[in-house]
């Protein structure tokens, strides 16, 4: 159950702080990303603090769940969250998901059920 909620909050995670730096300029080197307005308009944006907190319990839980299971089964499952991830870009940022993206999607989804049968 602990990988799964992980899984879940870091895909959260990753859409609400992709949600917040589409809502700034965009960044085109580490000179910008590093930049003081650059990093005070990242520190006040509440979708970006939101992820990054719901990625840190995510890790937090992780810990948790390492101490019972094998890494080799719950670090392929970790893949399950791009798989989150993408569908929830598709439904929430209304990301575009090719048919080649789909085929990788269902491919991971594939290989994380042949880990759970192991």
């Amino acid at each position: 159950m602990l990988v799964f909620i992980c899984i879940i909050m870091g895909a959260l995670g990753q859409i609400s702080m992709k949600a917040g730096m589409s809502q700034m300029e965009r960044i085109n080197g580490i000179s910008e990303l590093i930049d003081v307005h650059t990093i005070k308009s990242i520190i006040y944006n509440v979708y970006v603090m939101g992820g990054l907190f719901l990625y840190m319990i995510s890790a937090f839980l992780w810990l948790g769940a390492l101490s019972t299971l094998d890494v080799s089964f719950m670090y392929p499952l970790l893949s399950l969250a791009y798989v989150i991830t993408a569908i929830g870009a598709f439904i929430f940022l209304g990301e575009t998901i090719t048919i080649m993206r789909w085929m990788g999607i269902w491919l991971v989804i594939a290989g994380c059920f042949l880990v759970t049968r192991s």
